[in-house]
């Protein structure tokens, strides 16, 4: 019978219909200003990198445009 009742119960859970008796959900931590520091730094640490990347591929100067249009043969 309990076999048969968790058959039923499990997709009213899955659709949040029925709340399963548990522990509950822990707060989330605030933000501070050293977090957003911190991100900062990091996104500024993980641009340099990939500018250091692409210089190493394309040359100090970058990667220039094409000189453009077709070269006619002949």
């Amino acid at each position: 019978m309990k076999a048969i009742g968790s058959v039923i119960r499990a997709p009213l859970k899955a659709l949040g219909i029925v709340k399963s008796p548990g522990r509950a959900p822990q707060p989330l931590r605030s933000v501070t200003r050293d977090d957003a520091r911190d991100r900062a730094s990091m996104e500024d640490e993980l641009r340099r990198r990939r500018g250091g990347a692409a210089d190493m591929l394309t040359g100090a100067g970058g990667a220039e445009a094409g000189g453009g249009g077709k070269s006619t043969l002949g």
